[in-house]
């Protein structure tokens, strides 16, 4: 473990299609080589070449949707598979708790988030030299694939205004989340400091 994590954040508006999960991306695009949380808001349609879920490759899956907001999450203290699965279900939760603040009762499944038993969120973890996680939480239904009942965020009335997403309430919940991962990332490497192990 890293004896102190600082993570960079970016936000830009782009479209995902899988070529960002690879290891050092947001080094090779944006000069960034500390752990790193990028997020990125666009549509999103994954690529065959590009997905990482084996059984997702066989069945020949679509990943897409025309509106997401989209976590990618690169962490370089370790190539630890386990611990990037953990970290992916850390944040998993660290976006149900946030939602509930705004009253909107999520359900955790494994990695995924489901409202009412539609899916809200995809997400996936690889490692190389260091663990990225993408985490994409839907803004809208349209585009997603028609053999799965999706929810998005423009369907509360929490993120709307005037019958339409209001861009403000999605970069304040945005905002929120990232400080709670953060904190929970760093508050875990504190409590790490000061506990008293055996040999």
């Amino acid at each position: 473990m890293s004896k102190h994590i600082k993570m960079k954040i970016l936000k830009i508006y782009n479209n995902y299609d899988g070529s960002q999960i690879k290891p050092f991306w947001a080094r090779e695009k944006f000069s960034i080589s500390d752990d790193n949380i990028v997020v990125m808001i666009g549509s999103m349609d994954v690529k065959s070449e590009n997905m990482i879920d084996w059984d997702d490759l066989r069945d020949h899956k679509a990943i897409k949707t025309d509106k997401a907001v989209h976590f990618l999450i690169e962490h370089y203290d370790s190539n630890d598979i386990q611990l990037a699965y953990c970290r992916q279900r850390i944040f998993c939760v660290v976006v149900k708790e946030i939602l509930q603040k705004y009253n909107v009762d999520a359900e955790r499944k494994g990695s995924d988030l489901y409202v009412d038993g539609k899916k809200l969120s995809v997400s996936i973890v690889t490692v190389g030299e260091v663990q990225k996680i993408h985490f994409g939480i839907n803004l809208t239904t349209k585009g997603t694939p028609s053999d799965v009942e999706t929810v998005a965020l423009e369907n509360f009335e929490c993120f709307k205004e005037d019958k339409d997403i209001d861009n403000a309430k999605i970069e304040k919940f945005i905002d929120e989340i990232l400080n709670r991962y953060i904190f929970d990332v760093e508050k875990i490497e504190k409590d790490i400091k000061k506990t008293r192990i055996f040999e």
